[in-house]
């Protein structure tokens, strides 16, 4: 009986003994290491595959916007609601500008303007006012005020004039124009818009900017670090500086955008190029 409570006893303390060596629990810990390294390898690409893609929409998306918008005016360049073959009857810096010059600047920045793509027809006129038509506005002080500088053009004439007053539907403007259709004016409004990039005031780097009308300007399109503009001239040459705004047919616009963060130390950069026509200068 002794011998076999003895046995028993022997047999309980093995089992409690029993367990990993020293050798096991270091290939256990290696094993271990090695799995959570892979697994933060993969959670890091991972990190760096969506900043990447994060970057790339933006990008996409701001050079997109820029491009769009920048071409929308350019296309619209010393245009009107009215014929391109009506004679533009006033001589001030914005008819010459409309008639002549409807881009300008430099290889940073440029300026267009035309008639807005939204004008009004006009049911009667004389030669300081023109009413509009009944049918497209109850009250032309809902799109038009004192001061505004407008385009008002028939088939065979076009003038830039002030609205010195603005009272139903109709609008009155200073200098005189006589019209050779009294009865078929267009009203719209005179555009004058400038492009430009320059740094935005965050910290963050340079934005594209919209000034209208040389008011303050706004921010259009965050990550676009430069643009460079060249202009098509006779012969197919497109130059920076062209010595006849009168001649210039299309307008070719660089832009370098750049993400915000970073991919492995190295920022990520994409360049946009697209050439737009002056639609006054080629129908």
């Amino acid at each position: 009986m002794r011998g076999i409570s003895r046995g028993t006893h022997d047999m309980g303390i093995g089992k409690r003994t029993a367990g990993f060596s020293l050798v096991e629990l270091m290939i256990a810990m290696v094993l271990g290491i090695l799995v959570m390294g892979a697994a933060f390898a993969i959670f890091m690409s991972n990190q760096n595959t969506y900043r990447a893609n994060e970057g790339l929409n933006r990008i996409q998306e701001s050079a997109r916007t820029a491009v769009e918008l920048i071409s929308r005016d350019i296309r619209a360049a010393g245009g009107s609601a009215c014929s391109n073959l009506a004679t533009m009857e006033t001589s001030d810096g914005n008819s010459v500008s409309l008639d002549r010059n409807p881009v300008s600047g430099d290889a940073n920045e440029i300026t267009i303007v035309s008639g807005s793509e939204l004008a009004y027809p006009t049911d009667a006129s004389t030669a300081n006012s023109v009413t509009i038509a009944a049918s497209e506005l109850d009250q032309a002080s809902d799109v038009f005020n004192v001061g505004d500088v407008l385009v008002l053009c028939d088939a065979q004439k076009t003038f830039v004039v002030t609205a010195t007053g603005v009272s139903g539907r109709t609008v009155t403007f200073s200098p005189s124009a006589t019209f050779h259709y009294p009865v078929s004016v267009m009203l719209g409004r005179f555009r004058s818009t400038r492009w430009f990039v320059e740094a935005n005031g965050r910290g963050t780097g340079n934005s594209l900017f919209v000034s209208r009308a040389a008011g303050a300007r706004e921010e259009v399109a965050e990550g676009v670090e430069s643009i460079a503009f060249s202009y098509l001239q006779p012969g197919g040459v497109f130059t920076p500086a062209p010595a006849d705004w009168n001649q210039v047919a299309a307008v070719r616009m660089v832009l370098t955008l750049q993400a915000q963060n970073s991919i492995d130390g190295r920022a990520l950069s994409r360049t946009a190029t697209s050439v737009v026509n002056l639609r006054a200068r080629s129908l």
